[in-house]
């Protein structure tokens, strides 16, 4: 029994791994995709994205939400605190807002797109009059994952 524990365990460790590198890659594009810069600095209360950026050489983070080119907002309250910074400070105003849940893009103008999961399948969403807002250009590479308007 000890044997499949042991088994069981290092075959989980494995698919987390893996789980941790290919989540960390999809945003490595993304992030050079909205920023022109070589090293993005990222800012995220979530902890589980706090560990998966800390093993990139590409992005690092930001300690403060001043601080950082993107934003990444996972659950509402923070999304709720930083849109009520960003109205009453305007303190992140050349940060980019990025989302993962499709449903927080109609909390504010400023958030310009998400990566989320629906039905086991990630999805990728831009919306391109919030881009031109920032002066942000996609590489024909993104074109697809553009919409006009939610």
């Amino acid at each position: 029994m000890k044997k499949y524990i042991i088994l069981f365990l290092f075959f989980y460790s494995g698919l987390y791994a893996l789980e941790r590198e290919s989540t960390l890659k999809m945003y490595h594009g993304i992030f050079s995709a909205l920023s022109s810069k070589t090293m993005t600095s990222v800012y995220t209360t979530d902890k589980e994205y706090r560990n998966v950026f800390r093993t990139s050489k590409r992005i690092f983070l930001a300690k403060k939400l001043e601080k950082a080119d993107i934003i990444l907002i996972t659950n509402k309250s923070t999304l709720q605190r930083i849109i009520r910074k960003i109205k009453v400070n305007q303190t992140t105003q050349n940060s980019i807002l990025f989302v993962t849940d499709y449903h927080f893009l109609k909390y504010s103008e400023d958030i310009v797109g998400a990566f989320y999961w629906r039905k086991g399948r990630s999805q990728l969403l831009f919306v391109e009059k919030r881009l031109k807002q920032q002066g942000i250009q996609l590489s024909k590479a993104y074109q697809n994952f553009m919409i006009d308007e939610l």
